[in-house]
């Protein structure tokens, strides 16, 4: 993993192309500035509209500071906390806006870049390799703030901290495949696929906050038994003191069922999590150490007392 600064001697020791694309990366990257918090953000399109988190831009107005330096009042238009998105516009009309790329062909191994601004810095840029896809999570963002469950996440072993959420993970060739909002096992980026940031832009499906997170990040796996290949579904983080630690979920447990229902995938997940989102109690079937085993999720208001 490599970390890159404004201004790092790192930079220009990249080669001339990977230079250029980090440069043209930290152009299209903004800070964003809420009573209470920062975070980053990306410039969408020339005309003023910026992509960044829900839980970054929590209020409805807000100050998106460019790369030179100019400070810029920004107005929220729209936010879907279910997929943890909001799009802001600032009066300006020729922004440097990042080149989209298509998220659906992002590869495990394939090289990334991840923009922001954690911790109070300025155009912090890591490199390194998208590790898996498809991931779910039901947990806290990068700034710390809660929010909604999120589906078929890209994993890079970029670094993330406070203030990064909201910036973009790019592709060696500077095209955005996805917005950083997690921060995952170790710190690394859990991003929104550019596809899911597409669809809210176009207005399809805005949803609000469904209830209750459970507090875990998920893994799609295959298990291979007796009965052949099925699907399962790999505890790859627990949040302190979430439902889930409650119940005593652990990392590295794999989720086979829920109340008798396959949970074969994140979307398997959530449905059956519906009634206990409503108040009712849940039986989860998994397996640790190799054993099969069972746990009950009692229901949300009970688990928070």
């Amino acid at each position: 993993m490599a970390i890159l600064t404004e201004g790092t001697p790192l930079l220009g020791a990249l080669d001339t192309g990977a230079a250029g694309v980090v440069e043209g990366l930290l152009d299209s990257l903004v800070a964003i500035e809420v009573r209470g918090g920062h975070g980053s953000g990306v410039i969408w399109s020339p005309d003023g509209l910026i992509v960044t988190n829900n839980h970054v831009a929590h209020d409805d107005a807000a100050r998106v500071v460019l790369r030179d330096g100019t400070r810029l009042a920004a107005t929220v238009t729209a936010r879907d906390p279910r997929r943890d998105l909001a799009a802001l516009r600032v009066d300006r009309r020729d922004l440097p806006a990042v080149p989209q790329g298509d998220s659906a062909r992002v590869r495990v191994g394939e090289l990334v870049y991840a923009a922001g601004n954690p911790l109070g810095l300025r155009g912090v840029v890591t490199a390194g390799i998208v590790t898996a896809v498809g991931q779910s999570a039901d947990g806290v963002g990068a700034s710390g703030r809660g929010r909604g469950r999120l589906d078929r996440l890209i994993q890079a072993d970029v670094s993330l901290a406070p203030g990064n959420s909201g910036g973009p993970l790019a592709d060696a060739a500077g095209r955005v495949v996805g917005i950083n909002a997690m921060i995952g096992p170790n710190g690394v980026a859990l991003a929104i696929p550019s596809a899911t940031v597409a669809a809210f832009l176009a207005g399809e499906g805005s949803e609000s906050a469904d209830g209750p997170r459970l507090g875990v990040v998920v893994s799609e796996a295959l298990l291979t038994g007796p009965g052949g290949e099925r699907g399962a579904l790999v505890l790859v983080a627990v949040e302190p003191g979430s439902p889930a630690a409650r119940a005593g979920l652990l990392q590295g447990d794999v989720l086979l069922a829920l109340d008798g229902r396959a949970t074969a995938t994140g979307e398997d997940l959530h449905r059956g999590l519906a009634g206990w989102r409503a108040g009712a109690g849940a039986r989860l079937t998994l397996l640790r150490g190799g054993f099969p085993r069972e746990v009950v999720l009692p229901p949300p208001l009970a688990a928070a007392a």
